[in-house]
């Protein structure tokens, strides 16, 4: 679990782009125990909007919940089951540029998107590993173009990337301790410049980065 925190600390300071210099002074918190309005039943996957809400995959409670920045609740959308916008198990969550939210449905082994207020737009994944099929998808992140979403596709041990609406684009990696493979990639950030890919390459603790060529 130390490692998981410490490898999603890595990522939202990928994900914004930079950290100043200095000592982080304490703000606030908001969430305790429980299925209400503001409570969680293990957080996973956090996302910042442009407009600065926050967006968390609740993940035992199936459901997306999304906030101020300073923790103000302002809605959600979820429920356990398998058909359009509900969960089995909410995990990842990414926020295209444009004011999309994609989110990872652990296991009905999809991702659907949704508009900034949770309005179901689409889906596509199944069980399996073929193009475009996962086991366990974890990790989601939106190119800065908003164009591609790639997805740490944790139990067939690989990143899958698609377009916008899910088409299938491409794959790489496989089991393995060499450059390149995987065990158990949870956890995907992409530069502000769109240039590199970064995985949390959970299972050989360890980050890898990736350039297209």
């Amino acid at each position: 679990m130390i490692n998981r925190l410490i490898v999603l600390t890595c990522l939202i300071i990928l994900c914004f782009g930079e950290i100043a210099s200095g000592v982080w002074t304490y703000e606030g918190q908001w969430g305790s125990l429980g299925t209400g309005i503001g409570q969680f039943h293990n957080p996973y996957y956090i996302a910042a909007a442009s407009n600065s809400n926050i967006y968390v995959a609740d993940m035992w409670n199936s459901r997306i919940q999304y906030f101020t920045a300073t923790g103000g609740y302002i809605g959600q959308w979820g429920s356990y089951g398998g058909g359009d916008g509900q969960f089995y198990y909410s995990i990842g969550v990414s926020v295209a540029p444009g004011g999309n939210v994609y989110a990872g449905d652990l296991g009905n082994c999809r991702i659907q998107y949704f508009s900034a207020t949770g309005s179901y737009l689409g889906q596509w994944g199944s069980y399996g590993s073929g193009n475009g099929q996962f086991i366990a998808p974890y990790g989601i992140a939106v190119a800065p173009s908003g164009s591609a979403v790639y997805v740490g596709d944790t139990g067939n041990h690989r990143i899958q990337y698609f377009t916008a609406s899910g088409s299938y684009i491409g794959k790489w990696g496989l089991y393995g301790g060499g450059d390149g493979q995987f065990y158990s990639p949870e956890g995907v950030a992409i530069t502000p410049t769109g240039d590199k890919v970064y995985v949390t390459d959970t299972g050989n603790n360890r980050i890898q980065f990736f350039s297209q060529g």
